[in-house]
Order: structure tokens, then sequence, then C-alpha cells
């Protein structure tokens, strides 16, 4: 009993990540006397008609009618995967959502999903009597048009320089020039070089196979097969009978035959790079500006120091300005057709801020990826076409299945070893044509 106390502790501790509110599904009371009898007591499950935090589909009627549908379509996969399949040692509540909007270039596209929980059964060690913990670790679910990069790129000479010893330092805003159109510009016409993806960036939160990102990469670009990324139990590990594992799998489902995203070329990247100095240019002023400013009538040594190095910035700046443009704008004209047509392969060192070492970095391509070398990819405007006002169209979807492998508790592996078997995720793929 002794041991069970601590398990109990250890998996309410270590799930307040995943907390999804205060109301509870009501517990069962069998009574048990191990976590044997509550793994195996009859299960739960409930429907998006019985949800226990309720949802919204915001949007048109039009759209909402068409969100429904696809839902209540994943919902049904879901059920009829588990046609022979006893559901043990927990409690499954489905719950719909919209969760904003994907913005796949210029075209937007509802954003929503489908979520069934998974919690677990506990045996309360003072009342002997079966309970279910308040959040799950367990979870599937099925995202339309879900947000593919959930990091962007920071290229080399992006972002963030200083002029000389490291200080100041100038953190610039690479989607659009600050000012009263900021925000709308960000959103509505942003930077080339802000939307650039790369496969370490597409694999945040997906993959943590770093020993071959690129192959997790093609995966999920192309649509065919699956990428895990291995939360707890280490995926390099040896595991044997009585060793933990925390594993999130996820696909991609997309129309076949047409990638996701495509290579940024070196002449795209150095054209889109003569965008971004102007955005340089001007952010750099502004934050220059704004330094300056704030330093005010302050007459301490410190601030006397800043302020000359300010100065200095401000008059040193122009010539670094023009001596990238010049660079790229001699790799334009000088380079060959087929080197400029090769993949974008460039440095993506965060430590290099030095403006001098980056202009020395600038316009250096490389063969292959490697340590701080990464592949420039964009959205692929064959896949992510215009949506023709069905905004809730399904265009792309995300299938993520987060399942936990323990001797004690097998409700989860059990249940995710009948879906991997009997989930028909083809039917799911076909809701994309």
């Amino acid at each position: 009993m002794k041991q069970f106390l601590i398990f109990l502790v250890m998996v309410l501790g270590s799930i307040t990540a995943f907390s999804q509110g205060i109301k509870k599904i009501p517990n069962p009371l069998t009574p048990c006397g191990s976590r044997a009898d509550v793994d195996a007591m009859p299960g739960i499950y409930t429907d998006h008609n019985n949800t226990i935090y309720g949802f919204a589909l915001k949007g048109t009627p039009a759209e909402k009618t068409t969100m429904m549908k696809n839902l209540i379509a994943a919902e049904k996969l879901e059920e009829a995967s588990r046609k022979d399949f006893k559901l043990t040692g927990c409690a499954a509540r489905v719950s719909f959502g919209r969760h904003g909007s994907s913005n796949y270039g210029k075209n937007v596209y509802a954003s929503y999903g489908y979520n069934m929980g998974i919690y677990a059964f506990v045996c309360n060690v003072s009342q002997h009597a079966t309970k279910i913990v308040d959040e799950y670790r367990t979870v599937f679910r099925v995202e339309f048009n879900p947000y593919i990069m959930p990091g962007g790129v920071h290229a080399v000479g992006t972002g963030e320089f200083n002029m000389k010893n490291g200080n100041p330092m100038y953190e610039i805003p690479v989607q659009a020039k600050v000012g009263p159109n900021f925000e709308k510009d960000k959103n509505n016409n942003p930077s080339h070089v802000s939307q650039y993806i790369s496969e370490a960036t597409l694999m945040v939160a997906r993959s943590d196979n770093y020993k071959d990102f690129h192959s997790d990469f093609l995966k999920l670009n192309n649509g065919n097969g699956y990428v895990e990324h291995w939360e707890m139990g280490g995926r390099y590990d040896n595991h044997g009978p009585n060793s933990y594992q925390f594993i999130d799998r996820r696909y991609f489902l997309t129309k076949p035959g047409v990638p996701l995203l495509i290579p940024v070329s070196r002449k795209q990247y150095l054209q889109d790079m003569l965008e971004y100095f102007k955005i340089e240019k001007a952010n750099f002023e502004y934050d220059n500006a704004e330094k300056i400013k704030n330093i005010g009538n302050n007459t301490s040594e410190s601030a006397k120091r800043t302020m000359a190095a300010l100065e200095a910035d401000k008059l040193a700046y122009p010539r670094i300005y023009e001596a990238k443009k010049a660079k790229v704008n001699d790799l334009l004209a000088k380079q060959k057709p087929e080197w400029l047509q090769k993949p974008a392969v460039v440095d993506q060192d965060r430590l290099l801020k030095d403006a001098n070492k980056i202009l020395e970095a600038l316009g250096r391509f490389y063969d292959a990826e490697g340590e701080y070398k990464s592949a420039l990819y964009v959205l692929n405007p064959a896949y992510f076409v215009s949506n023709n006002g069905q905004a809730a169209k399904p265009l792309l979807i995300e299938v993520q299945f987060r399942y936990e492998i323990t001797k004690d508790y097998g409700y989860s592996s059990r249940l995710f070893n009948n879906w991997e078997q009997h989930f028909d995720i083809g039917a799911l793929k076909k809701m994309l044509q």
C-alpha cells in the first residue's frame, strides 16, 4: 500500500502540466485494493454530447456545419476502432474545439480539432475506492488545418546584432517595419525571411529523432508515415520490463503527390535578404533613436559611455548596410544560374551577432545541413491553395496519439495498440478530397 501511495502522488503530481479545468468526471467509487484492480475496472466513455468542459465552434453557420460534420466523422472512426475492444482502467471523454485560423501564406483556413482525453483510474488509499484523476496524460487528437510551424528560422544576420563589443544590442523585428502599420503588415504582408521553415523547426514538439531529422522531415512533408517525440523514457535508452516511456506520435495526412514545403533557392534567399535589409535599416534607426531618447539627460558615466556607443553605431551602420546590399547584389549578378538555383543551406548560428562577422557570413552557402547549418523551406503554393470561400474545408490533417508504457497501468498502451491496429487512417485522409 505504501508503494501505491507513492505511485498515486507521482501520477497526480506529474500531470499538472496537462490540466484542462476543475470539473470532474463522476468517480465510479468501485471497491479496490491494488493497482491491478483499478486497471481492470470497466472503463467510461462519453462522446462530444457529454463533454466535461463544453466547447464552442466559432464561425459562420456554413463553417460550423462543416466543422461538426468532420469532427463527428473523426469521432465515429475512433469509436469504430474499439468495436471489439474493452476499455478498462480509465475514462475517455471527447470534446471538439475551434483553434483560430491557420494562415497558409495568404490563404486562411479554419483550424479546429477533435480531442479524446484519457483519465486514469486510481485507487484512493484511504477510501479503498476507485477514483479518476483530474487531468489526462494520454490523449488522441485530430487537428484539421493545424498550425504547422511552431518556431521560425533564425537565419544569420536577421533579428539581432551588435556593432561593437557586444553592446548595445539591437533586437530587430524581422516581419515588418516598426510603426503604426506594423501589426497590420506583420499579419497581412510579412517579410519573406520571416516565413522560412527549417527541418528542425518543423520537428519542434513532433520528433526528437535527432539522429535522423531528415527522414522524419520527409515523412511529414510528404504525408507518409509517422514521427515520434519521446517525452520521457529516452528514445535511445535500453528499455526493460519495468521501464517507463511517454511517447507522442504524430502523422500529417496530406493530398498525395504534392509536398507541403519546397526548398528556398539561393537566388530567392538573396533576393529576400535585400527586402529584409530595408526592414532592418528602418528598425535599426528606430531602435537606435529610442535608446538615445531613453538616456535623456542622464549624466552618469555609464550613460555617457552608452550614449557614445549609440552615436558611434548610428554613424557606422550605414556602411554595414551598404556593404551587405553590395555583397548580395554582386552574388546575384555574377553567380551562374545553376549555382543560384541550388537549395539555400545557410548558417543559423544564433551566437553569431557581431555585425562585421555577420557581413562575412552573408552569402556563404553549404552543400548539406550540419551543426548551425540549416536548409530553408517555404510553404508550397501548389499545395496551400485558396479555400474558395470554404474556410473550414480540410486542407491538411495532423493526427496525434500521446500514450504511456508502464507495467503497472496498461490502459494507455492497450488503447494505443488497439488504435494502431484498427483505426482507419485512410478514411480520415479521404476528408481531404
